[in-house]
This record gives structure tokens, C-alpha cells and sequence, in this order.
């Protein structure tokens, strides 16, 4: 339905930028048609390079799946210059980082979105992942316990305490989850 939607109103309407960037992201996500979903990104900023949405989309489900990480972080702070407040901008600029191996800067992008809002639970769950990979897996399943706090059914949230419990040699509890 969301690709019939989307398509629907890219042909009601080609000239708005909202519509054309769900079509690209039906396609990004949906389809896995990152040629596809592209075009459609490249349409919507030929309409509008303003809207924020645009760029996120474009860099976490077009470019980063492509291994483009260079390119996602471009359009991502783009996003993020013309959504200086966005929580989920903020958080995916660490989850960028993180996959571009740069513990620190994910670290501290972490933080930032924290302070941006401190009942996100997914910035709290990047978080969980980055201090994983940095090694301290007390802070790990710290952070990752606060999430589940924020979100407690989150299936994402569930399969990132077990992963850190059985990090944390505590197999049994991880199996349970």
C-alpha cells in the first residue's frame, strides 16, 4: 500500500518534494531498488534541496546500504543543518559514525542527542552499540537497560540485551530474552 500511495501521489502531484521522497524511500526500503530509490531521492532535491527529510532518507536508506558512507554523512549533516533539533537526525549522525568505525565521534554524537532528548530510547540503544564496540560492556548493557526502560517491548531493544548479556558472559539470562 505504501508504494501504490507514494506512487500515486508522486503522479497527482510531481513537483511535491514530500511525496517523491516517500516514493524514494518505499523504494530504498521496501523494494531494496537503491538505483530506484536514488533517482527519486535526486528527483525530490531537484525540487527542493530544503526539505530535511529528503537528506535523511537519502543518506540512511539509499546511500549507507550502498557502503556510500562518505556521501550518507554529507546529506545527513545537510539534514541536520536544516534540523538542528531533530532527535532522529541526531541519533542516525552517531549510527553513521559508528559504521565508519569512528567510536569516539558515535560517542560523542550519542551524547549530543541525548541532550537533545533524553527519552529517545533509540539514541540510548546506538549508544548501547557504540559502547559495545568500544569494549565496556558494563556501559553497554547500561545503556541498552535504558532503553528498554523507554521502550520496554521494542524488539530491537529486546535483541540488543541479549547480545550485550551474552557479550557479557551471562548466557543464560541473554538465552531467556
Amino acid at each position: 500500500k505504501a508504494a501504490s500511495h507514494a506512487a500515486s501521489g508522486v503522479m497527482l502531484d510531481p513537483a511535491a518534494v514530500e511525496t517523491r521522497t516517500t516514493l524514494a524511500h518505499v523504494k530504498a526500503v521496501q523494494d531494496w531498488d537503491w538505483p530506484g530509490a536514488e533517482r527519486e531521492y535526486r528527483a525530490a532535491l531537484d525540487i527542493s534541496t530544503e526539505y530535511a527529510t529528503t537528506h535523511h532518507w537519502y543518506a540512511m536508506s539509499c546511500l549507507m546500504p550502498m557502503g556510500r558512507l562518505d556521501e550518507a554523512m554529507r546529506e545527513i549533516l545537510l539534514a541536520q543543518s536544516l534540523d538542528p533539533v531533530s532527535a532522529i537526525i541526531a541519533r542516525d549522525i552517531a549510527v553513521l559514525h559508528l559504521y565508519r568505525r569512528n567510536l569516539d565521534a558515535a560517542l560523542e554524537q550519542c551524547d549530543h542527542t541525548i541532550e537533545l532528548n533524553p527519552h529517545f530510547a533509540p539514541a540510548y540503544l546506538t549508544l548501547g552499540l557504540v559502547q559495545e564496540q568500544r569494549g565496556d560492556l558494563d556501559e553497554s548493557l547500561a545503556a541498552v537497560h535504558r532503553a528498554i526502560d523507554l521502550l520496554p517491548h521494542g524488539p530491537r531493544m529486546q535483541a540488543a540485551l541479549a547480545r550485550a548479556l551474552a557479550l557479557s558472559g551471562k548466557k543464560d539470562q541473554a538465552q531467556q530474552i
